[in-house]
């Protein structure tokens, strides 16, 4: 029998639940006090530099590490380590190690549906179908070994989707592909976690993709999650600064002095085509566009611009090595 679907929870229950985490190897402290919360049907992004502990922390919650220390580590309902065997049959994990470069693609995917408890038609039917859905439908009965790397990222994927878990790890899962193959892949994941109530714990670099597809996001740096919730919110509590992008014809012609004399405008930057206007408050958008319209100059338009998770990334740990952990930003 298959165990697909054994145990879904339901929405409004919280697939992940992680307080106080804390993780060394050979005495060097890579978690630090790690906490995070991912509600059932979600797609959490786990964001931070290299060595910030984001593949450490997948491997906790699947099981493959033990943490040194935590409060809480709750997956699906369940204590871990105590209850891992509890949790494995319900999660998919994608890690770089997890296909026989011998077999065919889907000799690969049958197998380890297999594992999971499918039948032989199950298993080779739902790897057809990933297949397919992958772009790999015509490379099924090949080796892996000659698949390009893009192409056993693709299968790596389809792999951890086998046995349709109801919570799916995916480290890096754009690693490799080409910006189409990768914009695919991320309106895949929106697509089914919000028709299907799958949940999704992602780790990335590419800021923009988590940007558009996660429901949250928590930022790792000095081995703690420093900013988690909605990435617009995070966005905005880190980046707290009120922008308005103005867009004029021709732009020569606004006249950047008389904007910046406006009363509640803190600053003003050239732009190709037209200015970008920093404000000391929100509430100021109104009359402040008002007496922007009323300058002698075509507007083409007025548009509040919000921060963007990459700024509040770059903020939070800088473009480089990850350094002490700043004061921590929670925003829900």
């Amino acid at each position: 029998m298959s165990l697909a679907g054994v145990g879904r929870a339901s929405a409004g229950t919280v697939a992940i639940e992680v307080a106080g985490l804390t993780r060394s190897f050979g005495g060097t402290p890579v978690l630090q006090g790690v906490d995070l919360s991912l509600p059932a049907g979600g797609v959490l992004g786990l964001l931070g530099p290299n060595g910030s502990g984001k593949t450490t922390t997948v491997r906790i919650l699947t099981g493959v590490l033990r943490a040194d220390h935590a409060r809480t580590l709750r997956v699906l309902g369940h204590d871990l380590p105590a209850e891992i065997a509890d949790v494995r049959p319900r999660i998919g994990v994608q890690t770089d190690t997890s296909l026989y470069d011998r077999l065919s693609a889907l000799d690969n995917l049958a197998f380890f549906g297999r594992l999971y408890g499918m039948s032989r038609d199950e298993a080779r039917t739902a790897a057809s179908a990933l297949l397919e859905r992958f772009g790999l439908g015509e490379r099924a009965r090949h080796r892996v070994g000659a698949f390009s790397k893009g192409m056993k990222q693709k299968a790596l994927i389809a792999r951890a989707l086998i046995a349709d878990p109801e919570l799916v790890f995916l480290d890096e899962p754009t690693a490799g592909l080409d910006p189409e193959a990768a914009h695919e892949l991320m309106t895949y994941i929106h697509d089914v976690s919000r028709a299907e109530g799958r949940t999704f714990f992602i780790t990335s670099h590419r800021l923009e993709e988590m940007e558009a597809v996660c429901t949250r996001v928590g930022v790792l740096s000095g081995g703690r999650v420093v900013a988690q919730g909605v990435p617009g919110e995070v966005a905005r509590a880190v980046v707290p600064e009120v922008r308005v992008r103005v867009t004029a014809a021709p732009s020569a012609v606004l006249d950047l002095g008389a904007v910046r004399s406006i009363d509640g405008v803190v600053g003003v930057t050239a732009t190709d085509d037209g200015a970008r206007v920093e404000l000391a408050e929100r509430e100021r958008i109104p009359r402040v566009v008002r007496e922007i319209a009323a300058l002698p100059v075509d507007l083409l338009g007025v548009a509040e611009e919000p921060p963007t998770l990459e700024e509040a990334y770059l903020r939070l740990v800088g473009a480089s090595t990850p350094q002490p952990a700043p004061e921590e930003v929670t925003a829900r």
